[in-house]
């Protein structure tokens, strides 16, 4: 396309929004015709806060360190900005601190220049961005899209002017938030919505032409999948997503890849750059042995842990370091920087609004210094919309920093006293956060299982909270489903703690949907007392079960316990017990929904009982898993349950009966799951039958000679 037309009133506006700071801008514009209402973005390109602010060189805007692009990213996101379609739009995954905002902030950026830097070899090269094919003219807006302060009907109005790229971060919490808004009349619909809505509303304004020959792309960040009862799925706003399938860029969400350890050195030293300048006392060298020190923090090396590593070695060099201390480190240095120059006698009450803040995400903290407060220059927040006299905090970033703070970091021995918050207070501040803003409260604890794991601490001094029982139905249901989803995470190497959360829910009430929350937990709970080796307390946890009622939902978490009962005990050779369990409980469930459950019963059984050698049994038990049901699913779990019998069958020299049941399996169909299965058989009895002829057996022929 050629240069853009734009009308003069739309020319001034945008060359105002392009030199002049985003207030002067809007006031520009409110001198103009009206425009089109566009939707509201954050480029980062100026500076939100006058003074400090907690973490600020931690923030993915800050540019503290270089980003290290890999050119493979750099390949991927190029191929999803110069597709054909006029509107298309792409997931990237990775967990807390991993480069997935610096990432889609540089690429906004890219777009806007037109000049890209990469990691290339170990160095940093610059080089132009290509224009979009077929183009000799390209102009980019791109942003990160803020949902709370795009109204509805400018959506409805808008139509780009230019070529454009709306990163949205954080999906999960705007799609629960979205969800809890609608349920609170029509007005709050419009208010907050779900992100198929936005792509219904842009795929309808695209096939009506508004695009024009504008591309539009959105790209969405999201820490990873979500894993509910034991299982990875999509996130709840993906699932809902079946109808737009066909504008993705891709068919799966991308991971994020890791960084080189060349890149992880170059964030190090990056950093000592910036201690050099701000902390010339500091003595920093980054030692030679950092990327091992980073390994025993951080498995997955994140850049996020890589500048926090490069921090703390400047004030400490020791030969071993631990995560909380590389924690502890941000934070002391953090109060020492930014707090004790405030030099006010609330600060605990300002500490304490700061963490209401940052468990609502914002939504709540707020206080009321003097007019000429040193609070005022804190950077930590600014004067509130609804009233300029009161002071309202950001939450907390990064949200890993933010989560630290709130679970360990208040009442710690070696940080200001005048800023210390006593655990009581703590409890009584998330109390008071579920009972205002639940959907937030139960989003910040959702990250704080996914990031904190492996320290279980805070789950009684922060999590537990006995006066919970006396809430809101609306704040228990959602306390009760983060508590299920803590308790997945934890699994089998914190059971202990996972048995706590669950008698915790006990206490809240015998109501229907308590109930069903429960079964859920339960589930959750035997799945993780079976992956730990511990199926007598699996056991009793399933018999507890069936006392929450026979209720759909309550009904189908029972079953699905039951199956993965019946798979581990046929695992641990207790066949006997697995088999009572299954006719008891599974032989004659006929219902559509849980025929899924009990397939996968079955695939535990036949394992079991061909492990035991008794081929019978197990071939019995494949015909009546073959009449479970024709579909894609049922297939999928026949396939496996035939494949891993044809292995035991070979293993105990059964080749014959094992070549037999690989031809079966072509009577299956062509479904994916099929034809990965019969490539495992394929390959296992071709490797068998190989070694069988080295060594001189008899059954020296391929699976399809022997046929």
């Amino acid at each position: 396309m050629g240069i853009a037309i734009e009308t003069a009133a739309e020319w001034i506006g945008n060359i105002a929004e392009r030199l002049l700071r985003p207030e002067t801008a809007a006031s520009v514009r409110a001198m103009l015709p009206d425009l089109p209402p566009e939707p509201a973005l954050f480029n980062f390109s100026h500076d939100k806060e006058e003074g400090p602010g907690l973490f600020r060189e931690l923030h993915f805007a800050e540019g503290v360190t270089r980003h290290v692009m890999p050119e493979s990213l750099w390949r991927e996101f190029e191929a999803f900005y110069r597709g054909p379609q006029s509107l298309s739009w792409w997931l990237i995954t990775g967990p807390a601190g991993s480069g997935k905002s610096r990432a889609a902030l540089e690429f906004c950026r890219a777009l806007e220049t037109g000049r890209v830097t990469l990691f290339r070899a170990g160095d940093f090269v610059t080089v132009e961005v290509e224009p979009v094919a077929g183009e000799n003219y390209s102009e980019w807006k791109g942003g990160f899209l803020d949902l709370a302060e795009t109204a509805y009907e400018d959506w409805e109005a808008w139509r780009p002017r230019r070529h454009t790229l709306l990163a949205l971060d954080k999906l999960a919490w705007s799609y629960d938030a979205c969800i809890d808004d609608k349920n609170s009349g029509p007005e709050a619909a419009h208010s907050r919505y779900d992100v198929a809505e936005i792509i219904r509303l842009l795929a309808q304004k695209e096939a009506k032409g508004d695009f024009g020959t504008f591309r539009v792309r959105l790209l969405f960040l999201e820490r990873e999948y979500q894993e509910t009862n034991g299982e990875r799925q999509p996130l709840a706003w993906y699932r809902a997503l079946p109808a737009y399938l066909s504008l993705r860029h891709k068919e799966a969400p991308l991971p994020l890849p890791p960084l080189s350890p060349e890149g992880l050195f170059s964030i190090a030293c990056d950093m000592q750059e910036y201690v050099r300048r701000n902390y010339p006392e500091t003595l920093y060298v980054v030692p030679r042995d950092f990327l091992g020190k980073l390994r025993a923090i951080d498995d997955a090396q994140r850049p996020l842990f890589a500048m926090l590593l490069a921090a703390h070695t400047a004030e400490d060099n020791s030969e071993k370091v631990t995560r909380r201390q590389v924690l502890d480190y941000a934070l002391w240095h953090e109060y020492e920087r930014v707090l004790k120059p405030v030099e006010i006698e609330n600060i605990p009450q300002a500490m304490r609004a700061l963490l209401a803040s940052t468990l609502t995400r914002g939504s709540v903290g707020t206080c009321k210094p003097d007019d000429m407060h040193p609070l005022w220059y804190s950077g930590l927040g600014a004067a509130s919309a609804g009233d300029a006299s009161m002071f309202r905090f950001y939450p907390v970033e990064p949200d890993l920093l933010g989560e630290y703070l709130v679970l360990n970091g208040v009442n710690q021995d070696d940080i200001l006293g005048s800023v210390s918050v006593v655990d009581d207070d703590v409890k009584s501040l998330i109390l008071k956060a579920w009972e205002t803003c639940p959907a937030d409260v139960a989003d910040f604890f959702e990250c704080c299982g996914q990031d904190f794991s492996d320290d279980p601490g805070w789950i009684e001094t922060r999590f537990l909270n006995e006066r919970l029982a006396d809430a809101d139905p609306v704040v228990k249901t959602w306390y009760m489903r983060t508590a299920t989803n803590i308790m997945t995470r934890f699994g089998k190497k914190r059971t202990g703690v996972a048995r706590k959360v669950f008698e915790h829910m006990n206490q809240f009430g015998e109501e229907g949907a308590f109930r069903n929350e429960r079964a859920a937990a339960a589930l959750a709970l035997v799945r993780a007392y079976c992956e730990a080796g511990l199926i007598d307390e699996a056991s009793g946890i399933f018999t507890d079960m069936q006392s929450l009622g026979d209720s759909g939902e309550a009904r189908s978490r029972a079953t699905e316990a039951s199956a993965c009962l019946i798979e581990w005990l046929s695992k641990a050779g207790e066949l006997e017990r697995a088999r009572v369990l299954y006719e008891g409980w599974l032989a004659c469930e006929n219902d559509a929904d849980l025929q899924l459950a009990r397939a996968q019963a079955l695939v535990g059984l036949i394992s079991g009982y061909g492990k035991a050698g008794e081929f019978p049994e197990a071939r019995q038990l494949l015909g009546s898993l073959a009449a479970c049901g024709y579909s894609e699913p049922l297939l999928a779990q026949f396939a496996k349950a035939a494949t891993n019998l044809i292995v035991l069958y070979a293993r105990a020299g059964h080749l014959p009966e094992a070549c037999e049941m690989f031809n079966s399996l072509g009577s299956l169909g062509d479904s994916p799951a099929v034809l990965d299965a019969r490539v495992k058989a394929f390959k296992f009895l071709e490797f068998f039958t190989a070694g069988t002829a080295k060594t001189g057996g008899k059954q020296g022929r391929s699976p399809a000679a022997a046929a």
